[in-house]
């Protein structure tokens, strides 16, 4: 017994050495621990390694478990609040490989995503937390950066976040990670007229209400960048000044506010509102168009279906000022408001399989309109309408790893607007 007690402490003082150097929430108090190791009992040293051992068990290392999301982000970049104290490191990647099924478009393979959050919890009221992202091999970005302070005498209730800050827009703008989603790609809708991913510098609060039910949050950050000439009215994505040397003459202010009705469903509303910075073509002192974005949805599960609705849409003024300095082609000019929503459905089959594993095929339809309405400024274009259906299969052998196949149908009025093509991708968080 005694040799078997004296082997235990040897083991976990091997273990100490060999983890404790490394671990990524040392502190002041943790800096005493040499002093009250040397002078405790051997009972005493036992309970101080197996605790710290325990520690670093369950991940604190690098961050908490992975499994929840957290202030509205995704699993993974939402490490940095399920750790206890110091460093969180996760991350999420995707690769995929497109097949057009008609045409003569060259298929195409690309390792699309490789995305690494590395976050750090100061104490229990501060905390930082950053993404970095590499796209197609070589390509980079900081997607975020800010940080966080939120103080507990507010116990949640109201937070402060500022830096570089995802906008709280729709679904996909925030919880983007591919394991959280179904399809290849994300919705089109959610990619076009809510230009995911968007971020801008700024400062806001947050918080959550009504003993969890309500989760809300209120940024001002700096808005939209006018595009360069001879951009398409066809989208928002160049839009966006991404915190990189952005024109600041302008702010918007973007909120978002999410109602839990119960485990299973979620109900959002989000708006931005702005004028829209000169850039480009644009002077400082020129009249300004604005853009007001507006999008509610509703997601849960149903008798173990899984569903969920979104509706957006996008309304400009004053968008002759902003078209006079776009292209001449009146039919490629923005319109006064564009809409788009979209719907999917899907179920988990796994157990009708005989396995544990997630198998879930799906469906998603999507429409898209740059010219629900235009002004003198612009002509209607109806190769501007387009819809999208994609149907599918999910796997996901364990939570962390996503395998998707699905075949996507897109058309518009324009000639030869009617397309296929078929999708495999690789999804994981860490």
């Amino acid at each position: 017994m005694v040799i078997f007690k004296k082997f235990r402490v040897l083991l976990l003082v091997l273990l100490a050495l060999l983890v404790v150097p490394f671990s990524s929430s040392f502190s002041k108090e943790e800096a005493s621990l040499g002093s009250s190791f040397s002078g405790a009992s051997t009972d005493e040293k036992i309970s101080i390694l197996a605790e710290e051992v325990e520690r670093l068990r369950n991940q604190e290392l690098f961050g908490g478990e992975i499994g929840t999301t957290n202030k509205g982000f995704g699993p993974a970049a939402s490490k940095v609040y399920n750790t206890s104290k110091g460093l969180a490191i996760g991350g999420y990647g995707e690769i995929f490989n497109t097949a057009y099924l008609a045409g003569d478009k060259a298929d195409k393979s690309d390792a699309y995503r490789g995305v690494f959050y590395i976050g750090y919890k100061f104490d229990d009221e501060w905390s930082l937390n950053t993404e970095i992202e590499l796209e197609h091999v070589d390509e980079s970005y900081l997607e975020f950066a800010y940080i966080d302070y939120d103080p507990k005498s507010l116990d949640g209730k109201l937070g402060f976040r500022a830096g570089l800050l995802l906008l709280p827009l729709g679904i996909i703008n925030e919880i983007h990670e591919p394991t959280t989603y179904h399809g290849v790609f994300r919705p089109w809708v959610e990619n076009k007229l809510i230009p995911t991913t968007s971020r801008e510098n700024g400062a806001g609060i947050y918080g959550t209400l009504m003993d969890g039910k309500v989760d809300y949050k209120w940024y001002y950050v700096t808005s939209w960048q006018q595009p360069a000439a001879t951009k398409k009215g066809a989208g928002m994505r160049d839009f966006r000044g991404k915190g990189g040397s952005t024109v600041s003459n302008h702010f918007a202010n973007v909120a978002k506010l999410e109602y839990h009705v119960n485990d299973s469903t979620d109900v959002g509303f989000s708006i931005f509102d702005g004028e829209i910075n000169p850039s480009g073509v644009a002077k400082v002192n020129d009249s300004n168009a604005s853009v007001r974005m507006l999008t509610a949805y509703i997601q849960g599960e149903y008798k173990t279906i899984e569903y969920t609705y979104l509706y957006h849409e996008n309304r400009f003024s004053s968008v002759g000022r902003l078209n006079d300095q776009l292209t001449s082609n009146l039919h490629e000019k923005f319109g006064t408001k564009q809409v788009g929503y979209y719907w999917s459905l899907a179920k988990d089959i796994g157990a009708h399989l005989g396995t544990d594993w997630y198998v879930a095929p799906f469906f998603r339809y999507e429409y898209i309109n740059f010219h629900d309405e235009v002004d003198a400024s612009a002509f209607e274009n109806s190769d501007y309408e387009t819809q999208y259906y994609t149907s599918g299969l999910t796997i996901k052998p364990i939570y962390n790893i996503a395998l998707k196949f699905d075949v996507t149908r897109y058309t518009d009025k324009a000639d030869g607007g009617d397309h296929r093509q078929l999708n495999i991708g690789l999804g994981y968080i860490f």
